[in-house]
């Protein structure tokens, strides 16, 4: 089928609240998903902004509403409201990224907790020592965290999280070495004080 063929199975599809009924071939599919792509996205995006305050967040929201829509387009047919299942289906996918966004943040604390307690065993800087840790672990990359996690806290040989992360012993130890040489001078900041 050619695209002015797929556009006149589109053109010849009925409309409810603006947007083509899902028509049946792939072609006119595609051209489908773009016309309600074009039609809502901008507002979608504004709305899981609002949402997320994050503009990845936001993205990955209105990817996904529209991802599950292409994966089915058929069950959208069913949908009375276009605009509300839209916005619906966006909140939903926003707070999905919240809640995710909460439970990473919550174990990102408490590794960093974990981390204070073997750094500085002194109680009175522990509030102090968390919150510098929590700075420095975001500057490293996620390998040098993911090493310097399973080292400390979990205690593994480096053999043991070279075959975890599957990479030669001599890069887990690089990286190990150079996250905590990171962390010592983020810590030093605080014995400076």
């Amino acid at each position: 089928m050619s695209s002015e063929d797929g556009k006149a199975v589109f053109a010849q599809s009925t409309f409810l609240n603006g947007v083509g009924v899902v028509p049946q071939n792939h072609e006119a599919i595609e051209i489908w998903l773009r016309s309600v792509h074009d039609q809502y996205a901008a507002s979608l995006y504004r709305y899981a902004l609002a949402l997320t305050c994050r503009v990845e967040d936001a993205q990955d929201a209105v990817q996904e509403v529209f991802a599950r829509i292409s994966r089915e387009p058929r069950r959208f047919v069913e949908v009375r409201n276009v605009r509300a299942y839209l916005f619906s289906a966006t909140r939903n996918a926003a707070y999905s990224i919240l809640r995710g966004r909460r439970r990473c943040e919550a174990l990102h604390d408490a590794i960093c907790s974990d981390i204070a307690a073997v750094c500085a065993p002194d109680t009175r800087r522990m509030s102090a020592t968390i919150i510098v840790i929590r700075q420095a672990m975001e500057q490293l990359s996620i390998e040098q965290r993911e090493v310097l996690v399973l080292r400390i806290l979990d205690q593994m040989t480096f053999k043991e999280i070279a075959e975890t992360v599957r990479a030669p012993i001599n890069t887990v130890a690089g990286r190990y070495r150079y996250g905590i040489e990171k962390l010592r001078r983020a810590l030093s900041s605080i014995d400076n004080k």
